[in-house]
């Protein structure tokens, strides 16, 4: 009897063992690194301040007060946020997320990587693997401005699909679409879905868009030596 005893004893040890790492670990993992930081002006990633060389990681929420930059770099891509912006990044395949909640960011991807941006319920990614870039900005919550500064963008809202072509600027209006009447008394009433409302803007405020880009996502030039 001493001996099942024992044996039953040492048993139930052994799972305590095995199961004791397992229970110990945490619920969830940290996420994963996305980019760093390359240039910082008081702005904040998560609930702190960042600075130049910090990590981002997926799922953080990047954010600037007024007269401030914050210029990421998420893989080989950019994302630049002007001024009183607020977005969230996220992992995606070949490239990264962003969605952009207010303000204006400057977002890039180099040849053969890709991004993809959301906002105001539309997304915008390139239309091929070839590099990319563009300007967005969020003037309400059913109004954008898209100004694009290299290649071609694909803006898409459900099954509406234009193109913004490299020196071109739109304004996008959402427009809810009236979905009419149920076609009999007993059957659901159809649900109203959004589309675009496209308002080209002077050549003027693209290229000021491009301007802006280059300023921002260009290495800064070396000093001269005396």
């Amino acid at each position: 009897m001493h001996k099942i005893f024992t044996a039953v004893l040492i048993a139930i040890l052994s799972v305590v063992l095995i199961e004791a790492p397992v229970l110990a670990a945490p619920a969830s993992s940290p996420s994963a690194p996305l980019g760093v930081v390359v240039a910082a002006e008081n702005a904040n990633v998560g609930a702190g301040v960042t600075t130049s060389g910090a990590t981002i990681y997926d799922g953080d929420r990047l954010q600037t007060p007024p007269n401030s930059n914050l210029r990421v770099r998420l893989g080989t891509g950019q994302l630049v946020l002007r001024q009183n912006t607020i977005a969230d990044v996220h992992s995606f395949p070949n490239g990264f997320s962003a969605n952009l909640e207010t303000g204006t960011v400057v977002v890039s991807s180099a040849a053969g990587q890709t991004f993809q941006l959301v906002a105001d319920g539309a997304t915008i990614r390139p239309a091929n693997d070839q590099a990319a870039s563009g300007q967005v900005s969020v003037l309400s919550p059913k109004e954008l401005m898209l100004t694009g500064t290299r290649g071609t963008l694909l803006v898409t809202m459900g099954d509406e699909v234009k193109t913004l072509e490299a020196g071109s600027s739109y304004r996008l209006e959402v427009e809810a679409e009236d979905p009419g009447p149920a076609p009999n008394p007993q059957a659901p009433h159809p649900t109203a879905s959004n589309h675009f409302l496209w308002i080209a803007i002077p050549a003027i405020a693209a290229v000021t868009g491009i301007i802006i880009w280059r300023a921002l996502v260009s290495p800064s030039a070396p000093a001269s030596s005396n």
